[in-house]
């Protein structure tokens, strides 16, 4: 049976679970703007197949008339590299949370799939009224404590059995085709001691605890704390989440009401791939980011992604900052290809550096642990709603972003048009807020300006003679984002320039969001993440 994400997998590469290889070289300098050498791109690939046994190792088939009929009948504990967990569509959800802790590789992925029903329909695991399976007590942790803390904060987590060996960690994991969702302290479950438990506030429909070489594609997730929760720590190579990609699935309705600490995606991860979703917006109230991010090796390209505070939030890795400092691929991080639309009186659309400001001198937090390094922006539209609009907020001058070949269209609504948002004014005097900002060519409505009549921002901005401007949109605003004929984005695009030329604008989402390989009609790209 095909999805509707393979039905493009054939315009892409050719191959199954692939690993993100963006993690870059180790790098001791310990700082600098110019990160050397650049990261290697990832391979473009979704490349799914049906859900189907592997033939490389156990069948586990769930549904009406199957082996299994419930998911806490499948032994979650004890799966191996190879196998399959092929649930198939019934009319009514799947009750049931899960671990997964297996050690998969890259020829035997372990794979927990979906099999669609007769409308093209994900089967649904519904964590609300979920039951655990008994057998996973002692593998989620090996106290009360810890067992409590890994089932109230996810439907399905990836982590390394409690009971097993403490530097174990789940390797080649696949979970695609499925319908996750009610995973939010709105609701209760049953636990694998029998008891009933809340969700807690911060948690995800799907928590990567640690892991590598993790794919979580073609699923649609919602109605959860956070849609993907990926972390890594200082206490070992076995606890650095390495290689996750999340790759087109459909993300939606996420978030606490009132709080600012529960996004759509966040991740902290070596390599990490965000390409060719939809996020929607988060629920009503919510006050987190669409994309929050404190990885080493950062790709996000050809997404949809409405609302959020921020659409993409780019900060210092926080709870494994000796790893990901001894990267080079911690200093360039990589968004290119996507549609962005978003109300700007929600906050700055994209944040690049830091966030933990203040650090007294010597401090193992703080402005030491930023980016220090550079945001490649670029071929991306954005369409910004609301009354204010401020694009790029960044930390220090020691963070710069290069942006190209994007459109940055705001409606009418909008009377402030700001290049930049002014950072924390705490910052301490060893540092120099607000950046570099170094524009090539881009389009953006004519009206804008640096900052508003508010502030005084340091930092620079270079490049603005080279802004091409508009007084209407230039493009198809509605849903699909083509450039409108004869507007000035066709063929105004530049090359990129050589820290990364390697990095290809090959693809693009069309107006049911599906993706579609790009391929260049004039003389020269057109500006933003869509070819007419």
């Amino acid at each position: 049976m095909r999805t509707l994400w393979m039905a493009a997998a054939a315009a892409l590469a050719a191959g199954g679970l692939v690993g993100c290889g963006s993690g870059g070289s180790e790098d001791t300098s310990g700082g600098g703007t110019a990160p050397a050498p650049t990261p290697t791109p990832p391979a473009e690939t979704l490349a799914l197949t049906a859900c189907a046994a592997s033939g490389k190792g156990t069948d586990y088939p769930v549904g009406p008339g199957q082996t299994y009929t419930t998911l806490d009948q499948v032994p979650w504990e004890s799966l191996k590299a190879g196998d399959t967990v092929r649930i198939y569509y019934s009319s009514t959800p799947y009750k049931g949370k899960f671990l997964v802790a297996a050690q998969g590789t890259s020829t035997a992925p372990v794979r927990i799939c979906g099999v669609r029903g007769p409308n093209n329909e994900r089967p649904i695991i519904d964590g609300s009224g979920a039951t655990t399976r008994a057998a996973l007590l002692n593998a989620y942790g090996n106290t009360a404590e810890t067992q409590n803390i890994h089932q109230t904060r996810s439907v399905i987590v990836i982590k390394a059995l409690a009971n097993g060996s403490y530097s174990d960690y789940p390797t080649w994991i696949q979970i695609d085709g499925l319908n996750i969702r009610a995973g939010h302290p709105n609701y209760t479950f049953t636990d694998a001691a029998g008891a009933t438990q809340r969700y807690t506030d911060f948690g995800a429909c799907v928590w990567v605890d640690r892991g590598q070489n993790i794919l979580i594609a073609d699923n649609e997730i919602s109605d959860c704390q956070m849609a993907v929760f990926s972390r890594s720590t200082d206490d070992g190579e076995f606890t650095v989440t390495r290689n996750l990609r999340i790759a087109g699935n459909y993300l939606w309705g996420h978030g606490v009401v009132g709080s600012e600490l529960e996004h759509t995606t966040y991740t902290q991860s070596v390599g990490t791939v965000i390409e060719f979703n939809r996020y929607g917006p988060l629920r009503t109230g919510a006050l987190g980011n669409s994309v929050k991010d404190r990885s080493a090796g950062l790709v996000v390209r050809y997404n949809r992604i409405e609302g959020g505070a921020r659409s993409v939030d780019m900060v210092e890795a926080e709870d494994f900052p000796t790893t990901a400092r001894a990267l080079s691929a911690y200093r360039s991080s990589f968004v290119y290809g996507n549609q962005f639309k978003k109300n700007g009186d929600d906050g700055s659309f994209f944040h690049y550096g830091g966030d933990h400001f203040g650090a007294p001198a010597g401090a193992n937090w703080g402005e030491s642990l930023f980016r220090r390094g550079v945001l490649y922006f670029f071929n991306n539209t954005v369409h910004g709603t609301g009354t204010n609009a401020r694009l790029f907020q960044i930390s220090t001058t020691l963070e710069r972003v290069e942006a190209w070949n994007n459109v940055f269209w705001f409606d009418p609504s909008v009377t402030l048009v700001n290049l930049r948002q002014a950072e924390n004014d705490s910052l301490s005097t060893s540092y120099t807020p607000d950046g570099i900002l170094n524009l090539g060519v881009n389009w953006i409505r004519s009206d804008w300006t640096d900052t508003d009549a508010w502030h005084t921002l340091k930092g620079q901005v270079i490049g603005t003679e080279k802004l091409i401007g508009g007084t209407s949109a230039p493009f198809d605003t509605s849903s699909s984002f083509v450039p409108l004929a004869s507007s000035s984005i066709i063929d105004a695009g530049q090359a990129n320039p050589s820290a990364a030329s390697a990095y290809g604008v090959n693809y693009q989402l069309n107006s049911s969001y599906t993706p579609v390989a790009r391929t260049v009609k004039g003389a020269a790209i057109d500006l933003g993440a869509v070819e007419r």
